[in-house]
């Protein structure tokens, strides 16, 4: 799935496109199936098994191999977590080798979720991580590991002060984060809606989230460069162009890593400690979604990564060596991102009706309410509504942050209208003409939500009142809700230390995963309680489990 520069900038809709599962490869023994339940594996090729999945076959061992390694750690993944963790490990005095498949390293996005780091102190922010930990817990309907959760929160704030360290350096500051999914004053709601001001970034708030359209260069680059860096100052090697194939294993240890290198032939990366698989989601894979997070697959797009790649390869070698996957469901991260729309329902809580003119969610600009609902919606789209008087009711829903998202905002609308990205018209009649809907159920849904605004209270979806926003003054305008598909995270069944396991939770010895390829971590949707945890969570455990096993510790003990 793919998304070009044009696109991201524009938030449009585009069709996904199937990701390829040709030539990969890999070798291991029993897994799991789509249920979760131990299932039999088979040797060979999908057209030796039909009807199984890739992840239940196991492919011929690799033997044609050129030439070896030694290191003691061996990283598949150049990402934030692969790169945190090379940073952490070769700082500790162990070997590192980091195997990407790209031509260099990856970095999307903006926001990096941390509690009670030098930057929130500053500010003057306190978060709890025991409260931080029960939301996040409990958004996942009690299915993720509770261990990993607390990890990150209570253990991030000391690892982001060490990145803030690197960073200054360079000349790179670290502050609050700069995208529109980090509230300023969401942490006082209650806590179906609660958000902590957890987002860090690394770099200016002037670069914005993609600093270089032309080669769609995003800020997150900063922080991953810099460790990428660092780790190749303390002696790392990196091998890009260098695909990993296969987990190699003596007995139930896994020892290393057979990939093909840029000329084609084959290299085994042997890891006397240990291998940290940091090998991304699965957001690639129709293979996958359909089988663990098949909402996904009605998203707009996949606005980050190009064709072929995030297949869930990380997945797919750790079950060929005997892993199971996340016993948590899959928790796609859908927003609804619309960059060049003004006001839109990733920022404010205006009225969404469907195709048929209905009412059909609780519009707070939580994003997994807003999207998740959009995708379950008849013919799969819908529209935020919204009026003249949207200056007024932007300052009454976010009075701290009204300025910045009212900027230009006549302008944008107007632009919007012009280009056919939004509509408008002076009455509801001819709004519900534009966007095809039935005009009368249009007009009964915007008095019923209206009745509720007048009451402040939604009995209907519970919108907070401060969120209400009557359709009541002339001109009228309507935006398409996107939804736009960021990561969906799914991995590997872990322990509290991230350590790999089987399906009957039997750690894997010398077998990690980091990232988006560690999995119980969140459960059923992307939480945003914590904005910027998704890459949060991937660099505090990329150094936490980077640095233990230098140490040849754990890190939970």
């Amino acid at each position: 799935m793919s998304l070009n520069r044009r696109d991201f900038l524009k938030g449009a809709a585009v069709s996904a496109v199937a990701a390829s599962m040709a030539g990969l490869s890999g070798c291991g023994s029993s897994g799991g199936n789509s249920n979760g339940e131990a299932a039999p594996q088979t040797k060979g090729t999908q057209q030796e098994a039909a009807g199984k999945h890739s992840w239940e076959i196991i492919p011929d061992p690799i033997t044609d191999i050129a030439e070896q390694k030694d290191y003691d750690i061996v990283i598949v993944g150049a990402g934030p977590s692969g790169c945190a963790a090379a940073e952490a490990a070769a700082s500790n005095g162990a070997s590192v080798a980091i195997i990407e498949q790209a031509a260099g390293y990856t970095a999307h996005g903006a926001d990096n979720g941390a509690i009670n780091t030098q930057v929130h102190r500053d500010e003057g922010i306190e978060i709890s991580p025991e409260e931080a930990t029960k939301i996040l817990f409990n958004f996942s309907q009690g299915t993720a590991n509770r261990d990993l959760i607390f990890t990150w929160a209570s253990r991030s704030g000391e690892v982001f002060d060490h990145y803030s360290e690197l960073c200054a350096k360079r000349d790179i500051p670290s502050i609050l984060a700069i995208s529109e999914t980090s509230k300023v004053d969401w942490d006082t709601l209650e806590d179906q809606f609660k958000e902590f001001r957890t987002g860090i970034t690394f770099g200016r708030a002037d670069e914005g989230v993609v600093i270089d359209t032309e080669s769609f260069t995003f800020i997150e680059s900063h922080i991953v460069e810099t460790l990428l860096e660092e780790a190749t100052s303390q002696g790392a090697e990196s091998f890009f162009n260098t695909h990993a194939e296969q987990l190699v294993k003596e007995g139930d240890t896994v020892c290393g890593v057979i990939a093909k290198a840029e000329d084609g032939t084959f290299v085994q990366f042997n890891a006397s400690k240990g291998v940290i698989l940091a090998t991304g989601d699965i957001s690639g894979n129709d293979e996958m979604l359909a089988c663990w997070a098949p909402i996904a697959q009605r998203a707009d797009v996949c606005q980050y990564f190009p064709p072929n790649g995030n297949l869930g390869e990380g997945i797919l070698m750790g079950m060929w060596a005997g892993a199971a996957h996340s016993k948590s469901p899959a928790a796609p991260m859908v927003h609804p991102i619309a960059a060049t729309l003004p006001l839109s329902a990733l920022s404010m809580s205006w009225l969404a009706v469907n195709s048929l003119g209905e009412r059909y969610c609780c519009e707070v600009p939580y994003e997994p309410y807003v999207t998740n609902a959009r995708m379950n919606q008849p013919g799969n789209k819908a529209f935020s509504i919204f009026d003249g008087a949207y200056e007024e009711k932007t300052r009454a829903q976010e009075p701290q942050t009204a300025d910045s998202l009212l900027l230009n905002a006549a302008e944008r609308i107007e632009a919007g209208v012009r280009s056919g990205e939004m509509w408008s018209a002076d009455t509801l009649e001819e709004l519900a003409k534009l966007i095809d809907v039935p005009a009368e159920t249009l007009i009964a849904t915007v008095d019923r939500y209206n009745e509720l605004c007048a009451s402040g209270t939604d009995v209907d979806f519970g919108v907070p009142t401060r969120f209400l926003a009557s359709v009541d003054t002339p001109p009228y305008y309507a935006q398409p809700v996107p939804a736009i598909t960021l990561t969906v995270p799914f991995g590997l069944h872990v322990d509290k230390n991230s350590q790999v396991c089987t399906e009957d939770d039997t750690p894997i010895p010398g077998l990690f995963a980091v990232g988006n390829t560690q999995g119980d971590f969140f459960g059923m949707s992307y939480p945003v309680t914590c904005p910027g945890i998704s890459h949060g969570r991937a660099l505090t455990f990329g150094t936490l489990v980077g640095e233990a096993l230098a140490k040849d510790q754990t890190i939970n003990g």
